[in-house]
């Protein structure tokens, strides 16, 4: 069993005209099983170099706080806060963690709703991207020895709904052009601040919004960059090319016609 959490990175909702986030991305993290207990244990472990024994309560890695030294971070240098995240970071590495995820520019997917759904209707990133990582998961659980999955939510009540319609349809529906068959069970929805799994694909995820940023020829600090070498250890960018064309098609069927309706 694989658990496999889920955390986004440059959420605006529906305003597509962010200029100081013009990038989403949504992350899958897949754990499997066999590593959740050393995986919290290690990161506890590096936690704790920084803060000693006794954590701060409550404990939880945002990566914009780590990054800025806001809340708990305050108290640690510029120079501990970016050991602590590459140390984070490497612990992904050194698990041999996988994580699948989706990148949308903003400016784009504005263009492209208007154009394909009409000026009336506004689709927040988070919920196109879903059924993307949804299906690369499922297509990867496949590719491992038919493995099966169980999605885990950092607390988005904004997008509860569209999530749980998605995952339904996704599962459930047999005449769907999208099925998947290695997720099992619905989505579980959880306080971040009481997994160390969501926090640390939370991290994860702003660096790989930092990456794509720069590929994008956006400016990205050097400091951000110093993570790349890690960040392409762990991604997996081999997207299928047919998935986009199903996905889209999949979207106009089961979610545009909600969101069309009066």
């Amino acid at each position: 069993m694989n658990l496999v959490y889920i955390d986004e990175s440059g959420n605006t909702g529906v305003n597509l005209k962010d200029p100081q986030q013009p990038v989403f991305v949504l992350a899958g993290m897949i754990l499997p099983d066999s590593k959740w207990f050393s995986l919290e244990k290690s990161f506890l472990d590096i936690a704790k170099k920084y803060f000693g024994e006794s954590l701060p309560e409550p404990f939880e890695l945002h990566a914009i706080y780590l990054k800025s030294g806001q809340g708990i971070f305050k108290q640690l240098t510029f120079e501990e806060r970016l050991s602590l995240r590459d140390e984070a970071l490497q612990l992904l590495v050194d698990n041999g963690i996988v994580i699948i995820y989706q990148r949308i520019i903003k400016n784009k997917f504005a263009a492209f709703c208007e154009k394909n759904y009409g000026p009336g209707i506004k689709v927040a990133p988070y919920v196109m991207a879903l059924p993307f990582v949804c299906m690369e998961v499922n297509h990867y659980l496949r590719q491992k020895n038919n493995e099966l999955g169980m999605l885990i939510f950092d607390e988005q009540k904004e997008y509860l709904d569209d999530v749980e319609q998605s995952l339904r349809t996704l599962r459930l529906d047999s005449a769907s052009i999208l099925k998947t068959t290695n997720i099992i069970e619905k989505g579980f929805f959880v306080d971040s601040s009481k997994s160390t799994a969501l926090q640390l694909v939370d991290l994860a995820a702003y660096y790989i919004r930092k990456y794509e940023e720069d590929r994008l020829k956006i400016k990205v600090s050097d400091f951000d960059k110093q993570t790349f070498a890690k960040i392409e250890k762990i991604i997996s960018t081999n997207v299928r090319p047919r998935i986009v064309e199903d996905v889209l098609e999949w979207f106009r069927e089961h979610k545009i016609k909600k969101a069309a309706a009066p």
